[in-house]
């Protein structure tokens, strides 16, 4: 009987520490590979300096706010103990989402200074 062919397998080699190490690619690139050479690029350079914390804008508050109100409505129609309808959901809904606004934006911008705090400080 004929012997199936098998796939021919890359060796691997061990390094004085025991390590094992694959051989890599030894063909050309790849024609939409990224080449190594070359100086650092735009995302490199930012990638170094670490994530560029985002100024707080009110339609981000107001999202989060309404996250905690969708949480808060499903509390208070379905699993509250008192049978609330939902108008009255709805209107304790309403009157957090207009109080959570402004304590998001402000938490937010709180954590925004303190994060331009820490870059701003030298790195020990």
């Amino acid at each position: 009987m004929a012997q199936t062919k098998r796939k021919r397998r890359t060796k691997h080699r061990g390094n004085a520490v025991g390590m094992v190490e694959q051989r890599g690619r030894t063909g050309k690139p790849l024609a939409g590979a990224p080449s190594k050479a070359g100086g650092r690029t735009a995302n490199g350079a930012s990638a170094a300096r670490g994530p560029v914390a985002k100024p707080p804008t009110y339609k981000s508050a107001a999202l989060k706010a309404l996250f905690g109100v969708a949480i808060l409505f499903v509390f208070f129609r379905f699993l509250s103990g008192q049978s609330n309808s939902t108008g009255q959901a709805l209107a304790f809904c309403a009157v957090a989402f207009v109080m959570y606004t402004p304590v998001m934006y402000l938490t937010d911008k709180f954590i925004y200074n303190r994060r331009l705090k820490q870059q701003a400080a030298p790195k020990r």
